[in-house]
């Protein structure tokens, strides 16, 4: 958050709109009823400032005549801590806009995860919460602020009973394997059991209220035979790519490399989705160190494997699996040139973004499903599946940075958690890493579809794109292939490329004027989308 008025204003008179941590209201009349939807927005989000007494920036962001800053500030005061409810952490000033002129300036910080949602009274919960998209205030829906609710508690979804199912619904090799794990950990309670006895102890199987043995969620999802018989989309897709954005196909017109549905119990999904990565990445070689037979060959993934189990494994543990998310799978994404993971969603408890990495930090949504993973060894490696030690990011920020590659790029969403991994531009003329004819044939098709080592640039230029940086080009060809109006916030997610808000801003009013894309209505509406031309 910028601290200094007159360079938040000058930036602002630059850019000449506003963007998703700033927004302007001409205050002309006093006290605008809808700044507490903006403040419960910036404080349900990320934070942000408002600016109350200029003009649109469009018009230049002048002083609003009359503008009395004085009356405006203490209006604000009273309406933000009487009508929004839990009172959110605002600082409210009286600034300069320059030698003559005053404005108002609140500033909202982050809400406590533990507090959300913050939302206007009078609305109520349900219809007075907001988000921030975009440069827009956006009600919250149900499934958002429930959300959000679950941060005040811990969710037990993971120990709902599936009354559909029993014990012949489990694996007898991952049913083995976790019951020999806990006689040999916990001997004392556990050796003199019998299976099924130890699967009632560890609370795997429970009594349903028709005095049946079933197995919870988190049990079946552990260690089913196959839980989508029962959760159709409680799996994960692994989709790759042949370009850096959705929409890019090949030229015998193919949307996908490669797409796989990942079934079977969580184990069972980790080892296929990593076997889709595995024979999709591109793969090079070193000869390096001496063993026992002399130089040693040494082959590397474009991302680390650990770094990508990881991951796997952290959006199936603590992805939301609350009725609402039961439709939605995780989704991993192998572009040509990122890794995207996506688990449905938002973070849980008090840790943010901020907080990813840092040592003891650590906040389980599904504690009954982690305890399990934590004791089930995969049958073929004897690793266990999960560690919940606070490990998982720390490890991937190791292997990635002993890897050479940049530090993963998280985004947060009620809906959604998101990590992308990132190839740095690549070095045709090093040599230091050699790439054997297989892996050029593996290296070209990932990246444009075709089966020839020789087929690595695409056919045909598209001369409407000549002069457009490489980001404004990914967005006009996203947008072509969408086919329909998308939101400034959709495409900054999907073809932003790590951009800020300011910059995809400006991104698309220098495609309006080129004529490549079209917005569907006035700069200030909240409805403005755009498409292609």
């Amino acid at each position: 958050m910028e601290t200094n008025t007159a360079e938040l204003i000058k930036n602002l008179r630059h850019n000449r709109a506003e963007n998703g941590r700033v927004e302007v209201k001409a205050a002309a009349g006093g006290f605008p009823k809808s700044v507490l939807e903006t403040v419960s927005a910036f404080a349900n989000g990320d934070g942000g400032t408002i600016l109350l007494g200029l003009t649109d920036p469009a018009e230049g962001l002048q002083p609003v005549e009359g503008f009395n800053a004085q009356a405006v500030h203490d209006a604000s005061v009273e309406a933000i801590r009487s009508k929004i409810t839990p009172r959110p952490p605002v600082d409210i000033q009286i600034e300069a806009a320059d030698e003559q002129h005053r404005i108002v300036r609140i500033d909202v910080l982050p809400g406590d995860p533990t507090q959300k949602p913050y939302y206007i009274e009078t609305h109520g919960m349900y219809n007075g919460s907001y988000q921030r998209v975009g440069e827009a205030d956006i009600r919250l829906t149900k499934y958002e602020i429930d959300r959000l609710l679950e941060n005040r508690s811990q969710p037990r979804y993971d120990e709902e009973l599936v009354s559909e199912a029993s014990f012949k619904d489990l694996s007898p090799t991952l049913v083995s394997a976790y019951v020999a794990r806990l006689r040999e950990e916990q001997p004392r309670v556990f050796a003199a059991l019998s299976d099924r006895e130890v699967l009632l102890q560890a609370r795997i199987l429970r009594i349903d209220s028709e005095g049946r043995e079933v197995p919870t969620l988190g049990a079946l999802l552990a260690m089913g035979s196959y839980p989508q018989a029962f959760f159709p989309q409680l799996m994960m897709s692994v989709v790759v790519l042949p370009g850096e954005e959705l929409g890019e196909v090949t030229e015998d017109g193919r949307r996908f490399l490669d797409n796989h549905s990942c079934t079977g119990p969580i184990p069972s999904m980790l080892d296929e989705a990593m076997g889709v990565l595995v024979r999709n990445m591109r793969k090079t070689s070193t000869m390096e160190g001496l063993n026992s037979s002399g130089i040693g060959r040494v082959e590397r993934y474009e991302y680390p494997l650990e770094a990508i189990r990881e991951l796997l494994v952290n959006a199936l543990m603590h992805r939301d699996y609350s009725p609402g998310a039961r439709g939605s799978q995780v989704q991993v994404e192998l572009y040509t040139n990122r890794l995207v993971v996506r688990s449905p969603g938002g973070i849980y408890g008090a840790v943010t973004i901020r907080d990813f990495g840092q040592p003891g930090v650590s906040s389980t949504r599904n504690s009954y499903l982690a305890s399990i993973l934590t004791d089930l060894p995969d049958p073929a490696t004897g690793r266990l599946i999960a560690e919940n030690r606070a490990s998982g990011i720390p490890t991937v920020l190791r292997a990635l940075k002993e890897a050479g590659l940049p530090a993963p790029q998280f985004a947060d969403r009620l809906l959604y958690v998101q990590v992308t991994l990132m190839q740095p531009p690549q070095d045709v003329s090093s040599t230091e890493q050699k790439t054997t004819p297989e892996d050029k044939t593996q290296q070209a098709t990932h990246s444009t579809g075709k089966d020839s080592a020789d087929a690595v640039e695409p056919t045909g230029v598209d001369v409407s794109l000549d002069g457009l940086s490489e980001r404004q080009a990914g967005i006009v060809r996203g947008l072509r292939a969408q086919g329909e109006a998308v939101s400034t916030a959709y495409i900054q997610e999907h073809w932003g490329r790590g951009a800020s808000r300011t910059s995809i801003t400006n991104d698309l009013r220098s495609l309006v004027e080129a004529k490549l894309i079209v917005p569907t209505a006035p700069p200030r509406s909240k409805n403005r989308k755009y498409r292609a031309a």
